[in-house]
């Protein structure tokens, strides 16, 4: 039997925003799947370079994803940047099969600093690449959490690849993925398995969900 999974529920004024244990936001209210820096075409580009990392046969983070949306059933998915990590490869070719599953499901890319494909190339897949997307009133959609931002507004991002340090019995220390928010910014942790964390500081006004297995907790 499997563990149930635990999700959070975070508020911003009306606007339900579920924090998943499998690294994703979920805003049921807009049937909208968002998910940050997946930075596929990482390992064949680890390979390209000599570090001989195991290559799949279907990348792992695009299986997660078949599952995820098989879970959440949304029409629209939000990519947050950085979705793939380097020139053509192999993996290019699976996100396109991949795409094709799902006709009916809306895609968009907020353009990451990785996202350095050709628009020719972009433009053969079902992904709608934007700066930027506002999602209702009061919600705006980054790769890079943003500075100036209307009062009124919350804006969601990725880049960061968020995480946090936590004690354990005996003096362990844990080092797990995390959502952060603080005053207007909600950072969501990598979705890609190749990714590395970036540790960030308990600061005043903050609140830290650090991810583990099977659910989301609030720090």
């Amino acid at each position: 039997m499997t563990a149930p999974v635990s999700i959070m529920d975070f508020y911003y004024k009306e606007e339900l925003i579920q924090l998943l244990p499998e690294k994703v936001a979920f805003l049921p209210g807009h049937q909208m799947m968002v998910v940050a820096d997946l930075h596929l075409g990482k390992a064949s580009h680890f390979r390209k370079a000599g570090i001989m990392i195991p290559l799949p046969n279907v990348s792992p983070d695009l299986l997660k994803m078949d599952e995820l949306i098989d879970k959440l059933n949304p029409s629209t998915v939000v990519f947050l940047g950085d979705l793939f990590h380097s020139s053509l490869n192999k993996e290019w070719e699976e996100l396109k099969d991949f795409l094709r599953k799902y006709p009916m499901i809306r895609f968009v890319l907020t353009k990451g600093n990785h996202d350095i494909l050709s628009p020719k190339v972009m433009e053969n897949t079902s992904i709608e690449v934007v700066d930027e997307l506002e999602v209702g009133n009061d919600l705006l959609l980054t790769h890079e959490p943003m500075i100036d931002l209307e009062e009124d507004k919350l804006n969601i991002s990725g880049h960061i690849h968020p995480g946090v340090m936590i004690k354990g019995k005996g003096r362990q220390l844990f080092r797990l993925p995390c959502f952060y928010y603080h005053e207007q910014s909600l950072i969501l942790p990598a979705f890609g398995k190749l990714t590395g964390l970036y540790i960030l500081k308990e600061i005043a006004g903050a609140k830290i969900y650090p991810v583990f297995p099977d659910e989301v907790l609030v720090i």
